[in-house]
């Protein structure tokens, strides 16, 4: 039996809400200004990373992990970090010298993780196995919350929007054989990720699945639970950063009772998956999550075979109210209610599997599984 390590750390599972918060990365290595990405009022790249006349960021390191797994060592500016890793699952028959291009799955690591997480805890190399398609599961930050980090409003570095689609994918896409059709899922933090890219991205990806994904930034807790903001200040304190680093100061409601007072709201707002929902139309959609209910497990696991038993639909019981063993599963039911309601509202179809069951990955594979033949039918693979 494997070791299921948590997507906030290694070893036992941390008290309070690192898996959840949205926000904040250890200080890395200053870089000089001239390296950085000019940046837009938005935080978009609008300079070189953006328009890809140069792409500052190359791989400095190879590193084959048996037959079909490659870890690729990436320097950028970007990410404000001496190298960053990216763990590619290969495809048979895969060459950089291939005359072909393969579809591509995008599968994003949840807070305090990194580019190992699905291999160390999912069998996601088993399933992929038989698949004609390539895997990319990049490294990020423990709290990335995937994007550009606004920085006193002066941006710069960290900024993994533009690092991950605007310099890793061009890479991959130009060196290692990755193709156009691209889908992408993530956990907790990276399902935060997962949608935001889709989203603000549209036609970049041809399916996109969240699981206990960290999804509305905004939200706030009716019965006395954690908010969105709330995690992001204490992941601050985990990460030792100051946590209006990354989207600036959410305004009222939350840190002032004027509601005129919105600071910096607009740029949570961009990287909300709520906020942005209708962009997600014509996009297949798959959420995933859980009620904050741990007893009884999650009914399932992967078994002794090659091949996974198929989760039984009856797994998505659609609980009415949340529980309270598991206070960021709590928080995550919260946030993907309110999205679900959104994405019924604007008339985008979404499949939506609410469960009983908590923060943890035995839940995360198991969804994983349910949502892969979604994921490959978009790809064609």
């Amino acid at each position: 039996m494997r070791l299921r390590r948590l997507p906030w750390g290694r070893g036992p599972r941390r008290a309070g809400w690192a898996g959840l918060a949205l926000a904040l990365l250890l200080p890395f290595l200053a870089v000089p200004a001239a390296e950085q990405p000019a940046y837009a009022a938005d935080g978009r790249a609008s300079g070189p990373a953006r328009s890809q006349t140069r792409n500052p960021a190359r791989v400095v390191a190879e590193v084959p992990v048996g037959d079909r797994m490659l870890d690729l060592g990436i320097s950028s500016p970007t990410t404000d970090a001496p190298v960053k890793w990216v763990r590619l699952l290969l495809p048979k028959g895969w060459s950089k010298n291939a005359s072909r291009t393969w579809p591509v799955l995008w599968l994003l690591h949840g807070g305090g993780g990194n580019h190992k997480d699905w291999t160390a805890n999912t069998h996601v190399e088993q399933l992929a196995a038989g698949r004609d398609v390539l895997v990319v599961m990049p490294e990020t930050s423990g709290c990335s919350s995937y994007s550009n980090w606004y920085n006193g409003g002066t941006w710069g570095s960290p900024a993994w929007e533009t690092y991950l689609l605007d310099e890793l994918r061009p890479l991959l896409e130009r060196d290692y054989r990755a193709g156009t059709a691209r889908a992408v899922a993530g956990l907790s933090m990276g399902g935060l990720g997962a949608l935001k890219f889709t989203a603000a991205r549209p036609g970049m990806f041809r399916a996109a699945a969240s699981y206990s994904g960290a999804v509305h930034p905004l939200y706030r807790s009716p019965d006395g639970g954690f908010s969105g903001p709330d995690a992001v200040k204490l992941g601050a304190l985990t990460c030792l950063v100051d946590w209006k680093r990354l989207w600036g100061e959410p305004g009222y409601p939350f840190d002032t009772d004027d509601p005129a007072d919105l600071r910096q709201q607009w740029l949570w707002k961009r990287n909300s998956p709520l906020e942005q929902a209708a962009s997600l139309r014509g996009t297949p959609l798959y959420l995933s999550y859980g009620d904050g209910t741990t007893d009884g497990g999650p009914g399932w696991s992967w078994g002794d075979g090659d091949r996974p038993p198929a989760p039984s639909p009856a797994r998505c019981t659609d609980p009415p109210v949340h529980g309270t063993q598991d206070p960021v599963e709590r928080t995550v039911y919260g946030m993907n209610q309110e999205l679900r309601g959104r994405l019924a509202q604007l008339g985008i179809p979404a499949t939506v599997c609410a469960s009983q069951g908590g923060h943890t990955w035995p839940y995360w594979e198991r969804e994983l599984v349910a949502s892969f033949p979604m994921l490959m039918r978009a790809l064609g693979a």
